[in-house]
This record gives structure tokens, sequence and C-alpha cells, in this order.
């Protein structure tokens, strides 16, 4: 179905239609209709579908016809906020609406100007969120309209008792959207704590994303560079993403593609935010093609074809690993995802390094589920919580340590 055909303000269809959007996605179509009738939904559905223009969509209408709405959409990270908030923008080009995100990692003081200039929708992570309801910025009373995107997600990261707060605070008369790839127990449990008879909306199978060439490949740990050059070289139109664990590799593989003339940027949680947001820009701007990251980018990444990704270190688990190929084979084209499998023995002690994660036959549980603010462990030199050799008092007794 054309968006022309649907019932949507003409204003919203000219922005979709200078964006490139003519005809709705299968999610779109299903879920836009229930969402303009001031239904609650939960939507299941792989990331790469069309959800975020889908409740987009649905907020702009919704405010467009009733200016005292005011909306929330919960997200689980710093960049997929302010994807989010790029991408509802442009759909609300023709209306006058303020749409605003709040995230850890930028100065307070800006959001709180922003917000007490008053905002129709606001883009949040969820610690963030609640600085400022606590601030007195943010009154979550109200909040009319919810969503919860990449629900999943936030519960991966421990975000169930923010999100608690949050639900428990909002306008008892709210209509609450809620996204997730999938509909486990815990999501079940936000649904029927929070949520009043919801329209259930559920596309496409559960698991890995159709139309996906995955391969894996056996190899030591000293072939994997040389390995991931050829494959970069002999396909030099594709926009690839190329996963890696820590955040000391991802710099150092980066700068070793370079040196041998294949250009390259890297992205982790280390770089301050206005050089992660830089990064992610001109990745989508096409200004490169090869993105080096850890899994600071496998959810929430949203960027049209993404025609390969490299799993150069496996995946901690099978949910992070099909999260991290769901940067490909997005809105029904396909995509391929190479993963690298080392053969090597599994050295005694492992050093925030690329082994003992997903492997094709099996599921691991997810043992450390990183906050917003953080990634990963830093590893090396007086990285535990007892004091280093640094830290220690210097015995007056010695003149040496």
């Amino acid at each position: 179905m054309k968006f022309s055909e649907m019932n949507i303000d003409r204003r919203t269809v000219l922005a979709l239609d200078e964006m490139g959007y003519i005809d709705a996605t299968e999610v779109q179509e299903k879920t836009i209709p229930f969402i303009l009738q001031g239904e609650s939904v939960v939507v299941r559905s792989q990331t790469g579908t069309g959800k975020t223009a889908a409740f987009g969509i649905g907020l702009i209408e919704i405010i467009s016809k009733d200016r005292t709405k005011k909306c929330l959409i919960l997200a689980p990270t710093r960049e997929l906020a302010v994807q989010i908030t790029t991408e509802i923008r442009s759909i609300a080009k023709n209306h006058r609406l303020s749409v605003f995100a709040v995230y850890g990692g930028q100065g307070m003081g800006h959001q709180i100007s922003a917000l007490r200039r008053g905002y129709d929708i606001v883009v949040a992570t969820p610690g963030r969120l609640l600085d400022h309801v606590q601030r007195g910025t943010i009154h979550l009373s109200t909040i009319n309209c919810v969503v919860l995107d990449e629900a999943d997600r936030m519960l991966d990261m421990g975000f169930k008792p923010d999100i608690d707060r949050i639900l428990k605070q909002i306008n008892p008369e709210r209509q609450i959207m809620l996204f997730s790839a999938t509909l486990e127990p815990e999501i079940k449990r936000i649904i029927n704590a929070y949520i009043a008879s919801p329209e259930i909306i559920e596309i496409g199978p559960v698991g890995k994303v159709q139309k996906i060439d995955e391969e894996f490949i056996e190899l030591s740990r000293a072939e994997k560079l040389d390995r991931l050059k050829q494959i970069l070289t002999s396909e030099p139109n594709s926009r690839t993403i190329v996963f890696v664990a820590a955040k000391w590799a991802v710099e150092e593989i980066c700068h070793k593609l370079n040196r041998h003339g294949i250009e390259a940027k890297y992205l982790h949680g280390g770089k301050s935010q206005t050089q992660r947001e830089r990064t992610l820009r001109e990745f989508q701007e096409g200004k490169f093609r090869i993105l080096i990251a850890t899994d600071v980018a496998a959810r929430g990444l949203h960027v049209e074809d993404i025609s390969h990704v490299i799993n150069y270190d496996q995946a901690e688990s099978s949910e992070m690993h099909t999260h991290r190929i769901g940067r490909t084979g997005r809105m029904g084209k396909g995509g391929r995802a190479i993963t690298f499998v080392e053969t090597d023995p599994l050295p005694k002690k492992r050093r925030g390094g690329s082994r003992g994660g997903f492997r094709p036959s099996s599921h691991h549980n997810r043992s450390d589920r990183p906050r917003e603010r953080s990634e990963t462990p830093t590893y090396g030199y007086n990285s535990g919580n007892s004091p280093g050799r640094r830290n220690r008092p210097r015995d007056r007794r010695h003149r040496r340590w």
C-alpha cells in the first residue's frame, strides 16, 4: 500500500515522498491504522522493517490533530535516540512540531533550556530521562503517548527498573506502543503490567532476519586481518560494518587497514558523543564505506544499504549475533554476513578478546549486561577494584617500591 492511500495528512505524505518513502512496509501498513485510532500496540518485528517510521508517522498524525498531546519515545542507546530524532524531524518537516532528544554524554544545560521552551515529542534514554524528571524539567504526568523502542534491548541492558519508574508516572490515560524483536517472558510482564488490551502485531519469523546470506569462516587468529583485507578489497563498492570485541582492537584494526590503503573509521564507547555522532553521520552520508565498531553499534544503527556485516570477533551470545547481522538485509533487501571462527586453542586467561563467544552450534547465556554509559571493561594495568601499584601509598621506610 502507498502512503498516499492511507489516512495520513498530505503534509506528512509530501515529507515521506521527499525521503523516498512511497510504499509502506508490512509493519507500517499494519501498525499505523491502530495508532491513528488511539489503540495501544505491541509489535514484534525484526530490525530494519521500518518500525521507526511506523510509530513516527503515527505520533505526528496524533499530535497534528490534538496539540495537547505530548509524546515520549524511549530508546536503549544514545545513537538510536539521535537517529530516531533525525528521522522523525524529517517526517514532521511540514508540521510545526518540536522534536528533541535527551541522552547521556551531552550537557544538561542545553537540554534543560530546550525542554523549557516546550516540546511535542521527546526521545530519551531511560537514565537521562530520569535525571530530568528528578530536576523537574520533564513532568511524566503530562505524557500521554509512549513508545518503547527496542524494548528487548533495553531489558538486556538492565533498564527494567528505570522503565518501571517511568511508566508508573505516566498519565493513566495513555497510549503505549511497544516495539521489540522478541516477545520473551520479561517483555510480556511489562505488557501485562502497563498496557491494557493492546493490539498484538507479529511480523516475520522470530530470530534471524530474512534475506541474509550468512557464512562462517574457520581460520587462525593470525590469519584474520589478512582475510579481512581480502574481503574488503574484493568488494570495493560495498558498505560494511566490521564488529570487533574490544575498543583497543577496534582502533588497531582500523589503523592497520588505513595503512594498507583501505579507508575505514572506527566507533566505540570510548569516543566522545560529538565524535560518535560525527562518525555515524559521515557513514550515513557515504563519506566512507567501512566502519569498525564494537557492539555499541549492534543495535540502533539505522543505515540504509549495509551490504556486508563482518564479525571479526564472535558475539558473546546468539542474541547479539542476530542484532549484529541485522544491520544488513534491511527493508526487504538482501545482505551478507561473515563470521570469523578462530581455530586456535582457547587461552587460559582471556584479556577482553574475541574468544568464547557465540558459535553456530551453541547458545550461551549473556553474563554481562552493560548500562547506557559504559560498554566493556578496560582490561590491563590497574583495571580492577583493588588499588593498583600506582595508587598504593608510598612506604616511607623505603626509597623504592
